[in-house]
């Protein structure tokens, strides 16, 4: 059954519209002032909160807003009812956030037909996003177990021989399968970690909760935080002689540890994709209102479709893990920066020269 909260200082108002849509099937809960209104909104939920302007203690006008600001209210759908007509008054409604503004006097067809207007635009959202989550969860459920499937099958392996040969091996071999176990381990680890952070990024769209995060994040000494992680990664590769670094410090809209995970994954796909004794050119700069993380390579780099599909959910089928591993690093990093209002940019000529850019808003607060 849905539910409608309605808000009316006017007792007669409140009863007959109350009655109205109790008889349409509704469950009705009623508050005679924009204060009361916002308390019941936030602890029972509604379907569709119902709305006049003017009231005591507090008007229309700042019950959506609270309820706009409150992460567990902002998405439900609200409707003005009220007896200003001016079209100024309409706009206002609408730049709060108001899904639809009803004049008074009101009939109960024109009522009706805008409540269910509300649902029916509800249950085509509500759809959309079931539909987005079950392809995602598909997505996933089709790619992960083949990602996993390699590295699994060789621990089992690994582990086999040791079980059945360790009485014929010599001393050294043993730490050397057991090295080999441990990299298939953490490999493992590693994708499973970057399937359910994208999984998790993916639900941070429209959250208000992440954009109050996303406000007060900062990353300061941001030369030191790529420069540390580059070199790290070259080091690894034992390439720190291809590291180019050029980095200019400044104070960016994004957490240390989110800055991390975008600089790991175009650092590491660049020195993965390009041979050895080839340069790595990791560049940072800023202008007033960005900072752009660039990192060029000359390896195989990226054909038009990967790039073209790169934000697409069939990022997680097989022929995007070809070349680039999990083929989920740059998808991360595409996805981090557009939650941080910034944007991935990738040139890429095939074997010449592929160039990776991350633009993040600076820290200006």
């Amino acid at each position: 059954m849905k539910k409608i909260l309605l808000i009316e200082d006017n007792p007669n108002v409140l009863l007959n519209t109350a009655k109205m849509l109790q008889a349409e099937g509704y469950a009705v809960i009623t508050a005679n002032n924009g204060r009361d209104g916002i308390n019941l909104a936030q602890q029972t939920i509604p379907s569709l909160v119902i709305c006049d302007i003017m009231m005591p203690e507090v008007d229309g006008y700042g019950v959506i807003q609270a309820l706009r600001a409150n992460s567990a209210t902002t998405a439900i759908p609200f409707m003005f009812l009220s007896a200003k007509s001016d079209k100024a008054d309409f706009r206002h409604g609408m730049e709060l956030g108001s899904d639809d503004y009803l004049t008074k006097p009101f009939t109960r067809d024109e009522l009706l037909s805008a409540i269910s207007a509300q649902f029916r635009k509800q249950d085509i959202i509500s759809s959309y996003y079931k539909q987005e989550l079950d392809n995602l969860r598909s997505n996933i459920s089709k790619s992960l177990p083949h990602q996993l499937l390699f590295p699994a099958i060789e621990v089992m392996g690994l582990a086999d021989i040791l079980v059945k040969n360790y009485h014929a091996m010599e001393s050294h071999e043993v730490p050397d399968i057991g090295r080999r176990i441990r990299k298939a381990g953490r490999d493992m680890h590693e994708m499973v970690k970057k399937f359910l952070l994208y999984a998790e990024l993916e639900s941070k769209e429209n959250s208000t909760e992440w954009n109050d995060q996303v406000a007060n994040s900062k990353t300061t000494f941001v030369d030191i935080e790529i420069a540390s992680c580059a070199k790290d990664i070259a080091n690894n590769a034992n390439r720190l002689s291809d590291l180019q670094l050029h980095i200019q410090d400044a104070s960016i809209q994004i957490s240390d540890s989110y800055l991390n995970v975008i600089t790991k994954e175009i650092i590491d796909n660049a020195f993965k994709a390009s041979h050895e004794g080839s340069p790595v050119n990791v560049l940072g700069t800023y202008d007033d209102r960005e900072y752009c993380l660039c990192v060029s390579d000359h390896g195989h780099g990226f054909e038009s479709e990967q790039m073209t599909n790169l934000g697409a959910y069939v990022k997680f089928e097989k022929k995007l893990y070809v070349q680039q591993g999990t083929s989920l690093g740059l998808p991360i990093v595409k996805r981090l920066a557009e939650l941080h209002k910034g944007r991935l940019e990738i040139e890429s000529i095939p074997y010449e020269l592929t160039t990776v850019k991350v633009f993040l808003p600076l820290y200006l607060q």
